[in-house]
């Protein structure tokens, strides 16, 4: 099994942005749950809240940043995990 991400165009460019500072406590919170989505999407850490239709988030919290990932397993790939947001939680700046 070789899951790979699949990633809406404005998450894609908040990612490639964030991993400009590999050394950052935000790049590495969102590449630990981007990594353990690839090796676990199954985990009810992962699937704590449930959107319509299967799309489900997950809270990423380093120091005062609170953030979400939105993800959604393919239909139609079992391998394939769209990303379809990665920024600010509501209500925080970005």
């Amino acid at each position: 099994m070789t899951r790979r991400f699949g990633f809406e165009p404005t998450a894609r460019e908040t990612y490639l942005a964030l991993r400009k500072d590999t050394d950052s406590p935000l790049y590495l919170a969102v590449r630990e749950v981007l990594t353990d989505l690839l090796d676990s999407p199954g985990s009810s850490r992962l699937r704590q809240r449930r959107y319509r239709p299967d799309t489900w988030d997950v809270p990423v919290k380093t120091g005062d940043a609170r953030w979400l990932i939105l993800w959604r397993p393919s239909g139609s790939d079992p391998d394939l995990i769209g990303i379809h947001y990665v920024g600010p939680a509501p209500g925080e700046a970005p």
